[in-house]
């Protein structure tokens, strides 16, 4: 796992909250940033507690 900022870490979770909220475990758009488009992705797999761990560590 790569730490990226912590405005990215809270939109991520943001983002995760309202997937779970709407019953859902993806998204995916296009997006503009720096006058290039982008496709983004988001995919939700859920892990178990006692795997957390070694999630972390990659």
């Amino acid at each position: 796992m790569t730490f990226i900022s912590h405005a990215i870490e809270v939109a991520l979770t943001r983002l995760t909250e309202e997937l779970i909220a709407n019953h859902a475990n993806r998204a995916d758009t296009v997006v503009c940033a720096q006058g290039a488009f982008y496709r983004a992705e988001v995919r939700l797999v859920p892990i178990k507690a006692n795997e957390l761990a070694q999630h972390l560590a990659e």
